[in-house]
């Protein structure tokens, strides 16, 4: 099984990947050590202050990584652009806004990167993404939950006991004036 967390910078996807391989026994894979080792980085951009892969080799790469008998976690902000043929769950981990602009200046984040990620909290950029490539969707708001509610909500999930949901988490009536 290949389960994609996907979410804006600072929703909780390493965390909850790594508590959540412990419980299914899967591997995480590190996207970027791929993307990388790969060579499918196709430069840097300075003023994102990150890496640009290319979105087309990324399947081909993930390929490389995963057999059928194991599982696998792909916690990443562009995991919903892995093709959903070889995906079997893409979680999209939301939080608040506010409370995610907060998380992200105690790590450090300059504030240019901070608005850009609490811009596509607010407007579902992940989500939209993930929706637009076929992924088999589930939306979860982590805002105030512990990390042991997440992880039960996505087994529940893996073990079909929710169905896809998405389109619940509403930032933009809240938040619209944060984009002006």
């Amino acid at each position: 099984m290949i389960l994609i967390l996907t979410g804006t910078p600072g929703v909780g996807k390493s965390t909850v990947a790594k508590h959540l391989a412990k419980k299914i026994n899967a591997e995480v894979l590190d996207l970027e050590k791929i993307a990388k080792k790969e060579k499918i980085v196709k430069g840097y951009d300075r003023k994102a202050r990150s890496y640009v892969i290319n979105e087309t080799k990324l399947t081909k790469a993930i390929k490389k990584y995963v057999t059928k008998d194991e599982n696998y976690i792909i916690p990443n902000h562009i995991a919903q652009f892995i093709s959903p043929k070889i995906v079997d769950i893409c979680v999209v981990l939301r939080y608040d806004p506010k409370k995610l602009a907060s998380r992200l200046k105690r790590r450090g984040y300059h504030k240019s990167k901070i608005n850009e990620n609490v811009e596509a909290e607010i407007l579902d950029t992940c989500l939209i993404e993930a929706l637009q490539n076929k992924q088999k969707v589930h939306e979860i708001d982590t805002t105030g939950k512990k990390v042991k509610e997440i992880v039960n909500e996505i087994l529940d999930i893996i073990n079909k006991k929710k169905k896809p949901k998405y389109g619940k988490v509403k930032w933009l009536p809240k938040y619209e004036n944060l984009l002006k």
